[in-house]
């Protein structure tokens, strides 16, 4: 029963607690925001699109893909009724190749790295308050979220065989080096 006491005078525990309270609920209301209207849905992956499409745009620019188009103005694509579907964002690379192809579009990924990051440095920018928590697993969320690349994204990494070949080698080589010294 001491322990029980104990978790309940450390507010940091119900901060956490609650952040993740916080986040089941996002996470159900982002299931239901698409009932909602179109509106409302573009309304809330507005943030999320953004970031998507900011890491696409990045890495590509890095990588020598040379992106010559940005949007995160929805469009509706082609379709009537229940077929037709929004697109929230794009980039558009006008070089593709092999080593631009698999990382331009699988870029939202690191977006969890930046998530985890946040995560590891909140504590030290923002006081331990309930609000400051709150708001940092809010970021986090939109950032795991944000961060799931959509069936395009998985057709143009896979469009290269050549990129998906040389990432292939660099990360079996990788990963052996890291074995060898661990």
């Amino acid at each position: 029963m001491d322990g029980i006491i104990e978790a309940a005078g450390a507010p940091e525990r119900w901060h956490h607690f609650t952040g993740v309270l916080l986040v089941i609920s996002l996470a159900v209301l982002q299931g239901r925001v698409g009932r909602a209207g179109a509106f409302w849905q573009i309304c809330w992956a507005l943030p999320g699109t953004l970031l998507h499409e900011l890491s696409h745009l990045v890495l590509a620019a890095v990588t020598g893909g040379r992106p010559v188009g940005f949007s995160v103005i929805p469009r509706r694509e082609a379709g009537s009724g229940a077929t037709a579907r929004w697109v929230l964002g794009s980039v558009t690379i006008s070089r593709s190749g092999p080593v631009s192809a698999l990382p331009s579009a699988l870029a939202p990924l690191l977006l969890n790295v930046v998530a985890y990051y946040l995560y590891v440095g909140w504590g030290g920018w923002f006081p331990a308050d309930l609000p400051h928590t709150l708001l940092m697993y809010v970021v986090i969320y939109v950032f795991s979220y944000s961060s799931i690349p959509s069936g395009q994204d998985v057709k143009v990494a896979l469009s290269s065989p050549a990129g998906v070949l040389l990432y292939g080698l660099l990360g079996g080589v990788g990963w052996y080096l890291w074995r060898q010294g661990a």
